[in-house]
């Protein structure tokens, strides 16, 4: 075979062997609503774990993730006024003598358990009636904005993995803000 020939076999055994690798965290959707005088929200997430999260967790590993959630008044020439914050624990493990798969929400005081990850990684996909503050600090404000974020809490994790998780794309589990205006959650 041709030096190029053996160039592109690498290639493609290179790129299809980094399939899976790389983690990933993505806000998808957010819905604020107003219910008996407090602010609700719902949110949609997509997480990705990689291959080394993934050996990671079946060498009994936990993975532990922050849901940061915001609501500020938006100004012009100042940083935006934070008017309600909150933040969610989330952790993922699991129990290899049962073979299955735990969903810890620690702001819910709830835990799930899965025979199958897919069911895992989707239940902690999903943040239900998640119960952000009081409405009354909010009713007179005339523009609000909402942001949400996933993250990985670095600090949960065993010493040796903690500097992968900082460098390595295979931990990057960190989202962007999502933002979204709250003009539609007025009552």
């Amino acid at each position: 075979m041709s030096r190029p020939g053996w160039l592109l076999l690498m290639l493609v055994i290179g790129l299809g062997g980094s399939a899976g690798l790389h983690a990933d965290a993505r806000v998808i959707d957010v819905h604020a609503e107003v219910r008996e005088e407090s602010v609700f929200l719902d949110a949609n997430l997509e997480l990705s774990l990689g291959s080394e999260v993934i050996e990671a967790l079946r060498n009994s590993i936990a993975v532990n993730l922050i849901v940061e959630a915001e609501i500020a008044e938006p100004r012009e020439w100042l940083w935006d006024r934070r008017l309600l914050s909150d933040r969610r624990r989330l952790r993922l493990e699991y129990h290899a003598l049962s073979r299955t798969w735990v969903v810890t929400d620690y702001h819910a005081r709830e835990t799930h358990t899965f025979s199958e990850l897919v069911g895992a990684v989707e239940s902690l996909s999903r943040v239900r009636a998640w119960r952000l503050g009081p409405w009354a600090p909010l009713a007179d404000k005339p523009r609000l904005l909402g942001k949400l974020r996933v993250t990985l809490d670095v600090n949960k994790l065993p010493l040796p993995l903690r500097v992968p998780a900082l460098f390595k794309d295979a931990w990057d589990l960190d989202s962007d803000w999502f933002l979204w205006g709250l003009s539609e959650v007025r009552r």
